[in-house]
């Protein structure tokens, strides 16, 4: 009777090890590492960012999109970041707009915003450096919020840091993902 459990023993092993192997097996298929770079971009591997130019009247908030695009595209890896005359490409764009919506009102005064929504809006393109041909041209939109209490300049400026990070994960996205 032990001898028997011991080869049954034996047999779940091998068959708990096949199991194992296949799931790995079947699991991996068509994963690979790394992003799946766009058409236009598949002989890119180096980027610039330039200052994006700001179309509003929020102070500094085209420096704070090219910071957080720059330190996205060093956090993906697809492309090395690189300075202006040593990139294949470089992104260039401009803050379209920044608009502010009530999401939430006070319950004693509906003109009263309790919340704040910002939408930040940014196009932005894909320059080749030797000859100055776009290859992609997009916008990116991103919304954040803020509560209307206490200190509304420092609150404002939070709630459009989140949005450039936010934008600049979309930009990034799409330049290495496709």
């Amino acid at each position: 009777m032990k001898a028997r459990l011991g080869q049954l023993g034996g047999r779940q092993k091998v068959l708990r090890i096949t199991v194992a192997i296949l799931t790995m097996t079947l699991c991996s298929c068509g994963y690979h590492i790394g992003g799946l770079k766009p058409a236009e971009l598949q002989n890119v591997h180096t980027m610039s960012v330039g200052v994006f130019s700001n179309n509003t009247l929020e102070p500094r908030a085209g420096a704070m999109v090219s910071s957080a695009v720059a330190e996205e595209i060093q956090i993906e890896g697809t492309y090395g970041l690189v300075k202006s005359n040593k990139a294949d490409v470089r992104i260039e764009g401009e803050v379209r707009s920044i608009s502010f919506l009530q999401l939430r009102s006070s319950y004693t005064d509906t003109y009263e915003s309790m919340e704040v929504g910002l939408r930040l809006v940014v196009d932005y393109r894909i320059v080749e450096s030797g000859t100055n041909r776009v290859l992609r041209s997009s916008s990116a939109t991103a919304v954040s919020s803020l509560f209307n209490m206490g200190n509304q300049q420092s609150a404002r400026a939070n709630a459009l840091s989140y949005a450039a990070r936010l934008v600049a994960r979309d930009i990034c996205s799409s330049v290495s993902n496709g």
